[in-house]
């Protein structure tokens, strides 16, 4: 592992990590984004997780000295982020996706909403894109506001909204991050749960900057969220169990309870019929909770076959029609949904 382009000797305000592997299609769109930001005092480090197409030459071909390169076996994002954040220097850490985008006042709107106010952290708006990220529509979110309890961040989200938990969304301060941060390393589906609860949770307050847009790309095949192995599920499952007993050891009440039984319900929903062992231990932590009153979501037919024959019957016969070439269906549903958001 070594460094192909090195940063300017001055310490930074903020340190910007991007994780990339094989992500030579959008990497350098990725990275105009940020030096174009209206906020210039930033260093930006770029950790290769090994990858195999033409990401070190895009990298390569910005001529810029607050910009370092570091390449590192494919170890994975979680191994991957950590490697940038143990070489940030920044008093501000703020993860970027390399296929996603931010608009040119992101670093800024951020930075301001949170210099003179200690402990806090940054959150932001965001958005989804397919191909052209200015018709990125900011999502209209209960949490898009301050919090002086970060706790109550967390359940407004969780069920008023979609319980987004990317750690992208923070302008981090340096000390939250040594306290609180680094992500777990054998982690891949759901990974930013567990880290996004323990951050919140170790700062101060939140402070909402809506002029900051996060524009996320949609519809990327090979994207960690699309990926349903045992592994991948087992990781979301322990994530899950991760942010359960921070959220617990902050309030155990009823209501942290019903939300994190319903969050193992959700997860649950995915692993049934075909992963036993997880269905089994899902369960076990709803029941250890008080139960769960999420719902299964889905189209009309769901609705009407579920109060009939009960969730589980109704996901075995989407498993049976997956055999048959729903799949199909389901990809092209997908589709039109993706073009309303390109």
């Amino acid at each position: 592992m070594g460094t192909a382009m090195s940063s300017v000797c001055n310490t930074p305000e903020i340190s910007v990590i991007i994780t990339a592997w094989n992500s030579g299609r959008w990497i350098a769109e990725t990275l105009r984004s940020v030096f174009r930001q209206s906020f210039q005092d930033f260093e930006v480090i770029v950790v290769d997780d090994g990858s195999t197409d033409e990401t070190a030459q895009i990298v390569a071909s910005f001529d810029d000295p607050r910009l370092r390169y570091v390449r590192q076996e494919n170890r994975g994002q979680s191994v991957a982020s950590n490697v940038g954040a143990g070489m940030a220097r920044g008093r501000f850490l703020k993860f970027l996706d390399a296929d996603d985008l931010w608009n040119v006042q992101h670093l800024e709107a951020q930075y301001q909403a949170i210099r003179d106010c200690p402990g806090a952290i940054a959150s932001c708006s965001w958005g989804y894109f397919r191909e052209h990220s200015e018709s990125t529509q900011p999502r209209a979110e209960h949490v898009n506001r301050d919090f002086d309890d970060p706790l109550e961040w967390l359940v407004t989200s969780l069920t008023q909204d979609e319980g987004m938990m990317g750690v992208w969304m923070w302008l981090i301060p340096r000390e939250v991050w040594q306290q609180h941060g680094r992500f777990h390393e054998e982690l891949t589906l759901n990974k930013d749960y567990d880290l996004s609860i323990r951050l919140l949770l170790g700062s101060r307050c939140v402070k909402f900057s809506g002029r900051a847009l996060y524009c996320y790309r949609k519809g990327i095949a090979e994207a960690v969220t699309q990926n349903r192995s045992v592994r991948s599920l087992a990781s979301a499952l322990r994530t899950t169990q991760l942010g359960t007993a921070s959220l617990l050891a902050r309030e155990d009440s009823p209501r942290i309870r019903r939300i994190c039984a319903n969050r193992f319900q959700m997860w649950l929903f995915s692993f049934y019929p075909e992963y036993p062992d997880l269905v089994r231990k899902a369960e076990e932590q709803i029941r250890e909770l008080g139960g769960s009153d999420l719902k299964l979501q889905g189209g009309f037919l769901l609705k009407v076959l579920t109060p009939l024959f009960g969730w589980k019957s109704v996901r075995r016969l989407q498993v049976v029609a997956k055999s048959f070439g729903w799949t199909h269906i389901q990809k092209w549903k997908r589709q039109r949904g993706l073009k309303r958001v390109s």
